[in-house]
C-alpha cells in the first residue's frame, strides 16, 4: 500500500506539469491545392454531366401544339413510305403521292372559289410608296403572282417577344421565308419539353423526335434555320408559291407537317386535293379574288378553335391559338405594319 502511494506521488506531479502539444486546424476547401480542388469538383459534377437545365422545363404550348401531337407524326410516317402511288405534277422533280388523312372537321371553302384554269390575272405591278426598310431590300410588290420578292418588315405584338432572333441568312435569298422565320422564332421560344408531347425535347420549334441533333450541346437558332430550310421550305418547294402565301403555308407546315398543310390549302382553294405544290395550285393562287392571306388565317383560326374546344383540350389552349393567329395575321409577307409597330433588329 505504501508502495502504491509512493508511485502516485511520483507520477501525478509529472502528468500535471506535462507540456501541451499544438494541433493544426482542419483545412477547408480553399486551403487545399488546385489539383485537389479540381479532383473534388470533377467528382461532384460527374452525376450531372449529361443533364440539362432545360430537360424538365414546362414550355407553354404554342399555337400549333395540337397539330404537333396528332398530325405531324402521321405526316412524317407517310413521308417515309416510298411505295405510295405518285401524283403527277408539271415539275421535273420527284413527286409525292396523295394521302387521305382523317379530317376532324369539314373544310371551309373560300367565299369566292378560285378558278383552276390559268388566265391573265389582273394584279397590281407596284405598291404605293413605302419609305421604310424591307426584308429583302427591294420594293414590295403586292400581288398574288410574284415569287422571291421583298416583304414588309415584321410588326410588333403584345403577346410575343418584340425581337428578331434570326441570323438573317435567308433575307436576300428567300425574303418570305425570312419573315416567316422571324414570326416562328418569336412564337416558339427556347428549348425544353412540353407535357404530353410525344415529340420530346424541343428547341426553337424543332422536335428531337424527328431531329435528334436538337439535343446536341450548342444547338442554335442557326441550326434550326437550316433544318427548317432543308426539311420544310426546300424539300416541299414552297418557294414556288407566290410570296403572298408561301410563308403562311410554311408556318402551318411546321405545326402540322408540310404535306398536311399543303393538302388543307388545296381544300381551302377548292382544287383537287394534293400534298405537293403543283401548277393547279399556283394558278389558283394567282387568280384568287380577295385577300388570300387573311382568308387563309380565317380558315386556320376556325379550325384551331374547333380543335381547342374539343374534348381533348376543352378550351384550355383557345387563347394561345388565337394569339398565334393574330401574330401571323399581322406578319404576312405583304402586310404593311403601322408606323409605330415596325420591328427591326
Amino acid at each position: 500500500m505504501s508502495a502504491l502511494l509512493l508511485l502516485c506521488g511520483v507520477v501525478v506531479p509529472f502528468c500535471a506539469h506535462a507540456e501541451l502539444q499544438a494541433v493544426p486546424f482542419p483545412k477547408t476547401y480553399a486551403d487545399v491545392s488546385f489539383v485537389d480542388r479540381v479532383a473534388v469538383a470533377t467528382e461532384g459534377y460527374q452525376p450531372f454531366m449529361d443533364k440539362s437545365v432545360y430537360e424538365s422545363l414546362d414550355v407553354v404550348p404554342g399555337e400549333e401544339i395540337y397539330t404537333d401531337i396528332m398530325l405531324a407524326k402521321m405526316a412524317a410516317e407517310y413521308e417515309q413510305e416510298q411505295a405510295q402511288t405518285p401524283i403527277t405534277t408539271d415539275f421535273p422533280t420527284p413527286d409525292i403521292g396523295t394521302i387521305d388523312l382523317a379530317q376532324p372537321i369539314q373544310p371551309i371553302p373560300p367565299t369566292t372559289p378560285a378558278p383552276t384554269q390559268p388566265s391573265q390575272p389582273s394584279q397590281p405591278t407596284h405598291t404605293p410608296t413605302y419609305s421604310g426598310n424591307t426584308i429583302g431590300g427591294g420594293t414590295v410588290i403586292e400581288n398574288n403572282i410574284v415569287t422571291g420578292g421583298s416583304c414588309y418588315p415584321a410588326a410588333r405584338d403584345k403577346n410575343f417577344p418584340n425581337k428578331i432572333y434570326t441570323t438573317g441568312k435567308y433575307e436576300k435569298i428567300h425574303p418570305a421565308l425570312e419573315k416567316a422565320l422571324i414570326t416562328l422564332f418569336r412564337k416558339e421560344g427556347g428549348c425544353g419539353t412540353i407535357k404530353n408531347d410525344p415529340g420530346g425535347y424541343t428547341c426553337y420549334g424543332v422536335t428531337s423526335y424527328y431531329f435528334p441533333q436538337v439535343k446536341n450541346p450548342g444547338f442554335s437558332r442557326a441550326d434550326a434555320e437550316e433544318i427548317y430550310y432543308q426539311n420544310y421550305w426546300k424539300k416541299h418547294h414552297l418557294e414556288r408559291l407566290p410570296d403572298v402565301i408561301s410563308g403562311d403555308i410554311f408556318l402551318a407546315g411546321v405545326g402540322s407537317g408540310t404535306q398536311t398543310a399543303i393538302q388543307r390549302f388545296s381544300m381551302f382553294l377548292g382544287i383537287k386535293k394534293t400534298t405537293s405544290i403543283n401548277k393547279e395550285m399556283i394558278n389558283a393562287v394567282n387568280n384568287y379574288k380577295g385577300d388570300i392571306h387573311n382568308k387563309w388565317m380565317d380558315y386556320r383560326d376556325k379550325w384551331l378553335q374547333e380543335v381547342a374546344n374539343s374534348s381533348t383540350y376543352k378550351g384550355s389552349v383557345s387563347r394561345g391559338y388565337k394569339n398565334g393567329i393574330t401574330l401571323k395575321r399581322k406578319n404576312g409577307c405583304h402586310v404593311r405594319p403601322a408606323q409605330n409597330e415596325v420591328l427591326t433588329r
